[in-house]
């Protein structure tokens, strides 16, 4: 008897509480909030939506997530849907997500970024460890990731950019050749993709290797391009050495 009541202790920990100066309503499938939202840690098995500013104290897990206005959180956030924000999102440890994400403003994620959907992010974006969008990766603003960045399928950037580690997907796309802007993308790694490499403006401590490569104006290579079709190099690129081709089995 006294196990039961331990175990029935325990799950009733594990629950979400939430509470708000504003209007609280709690569904079939979700809960909503409005006002100044409190959300403890825990677990629970519907999504969240949060209007105006919101706090989460520990870990959470949630069956999707929706924010409008500014929304903090101290510890984990692992969501078994789609994550979606709309201003400032703050998380200090890792995020999971099981379908998509897509964030507009200023975001934050302390730890590693894992996705199965895809990735969408407008605006500031920083996280402290690597990033991963199995479906795709698209990134517009300023962007900052302390890590890998990797896609199953694509990765898409159109805004300054600073990446620590190495850029992995079937295709890699970083600026517009069509646009005047003067983003900037730094890579402290190397660029690997499956099939398509196409980067202007950008700086490459490392290897670049695909298919067919284009490099646009303004990049720099420091390391060696290595392809296997075809390779497109503006005359104002920068390479610190000669590209090399190798057949198929060698990418």
């Amino acid at each position: 008897m006294k196990n039961n009541e331990s175990d029935s202790i325990k799950k009733e920990e594990k629950r979400v509480i939430i509470s708000s100066t504003g209007d609280l309503q709690e569904y079939d499938e979700h809960i909503s909030a409005m006002g100044s939202a409190k959300i403890s840690g825990g677990k629970t098995n519907k999504s969240i939506r949060i209007s105006g500013n919101g706090t989460i104290n520990g870990d959470l897990v949630c069956d999707g997530l929706t924010s409008s206005g500014s929304l903090k959180g101290s510890g984990n956030l692992t969501v078994h849907g789609d994550v979606s924000s709309s201003g400032s999102f703050i998380i200090a440890g890792f995020l999971s997500g099981d379908q998509s994400a897509d964030f507009s403003g200023s975001t934050q994620i302390g730890n590693l970024i894992k996705i199965q959907g895809s990735l969408i992010v407008a605006g500031s974006f920083k996280a402290g460890h690597f990033v991963r969008g199995e479906q795709e990766v698209k990134l517009s603003g300023s962007s900052e990731i302390n890590g890998n960045l990797s896609s199953e399928k694509s990765i898409s950037i159109d805004g300054s950019t600073h990446i620590e580690g190495n850029v992995v997907a079937d295709d890699i796309l970083f600026g517009s050749q069509n646009k005047i802007k003067k983003q900037h993308y730094r890579i402290h790694g190397s660029i690997l993709a499956k099939n398509n490499v196409n980067i202007i403006r950008t700086h490459v401590d490392g290897d670049i290797k695909g298919k067919d490569i284009t490099l646009g104006r303004g990049t720099e290579i420091l390391g060696t391009v290595y392809y296997v079709e075809n390779v497109d190099i503006d005359k104002k690129t920068k390479l610190a050495n000669e590209p090399i081709q190798i057949t198929l089995d060698e990418l």
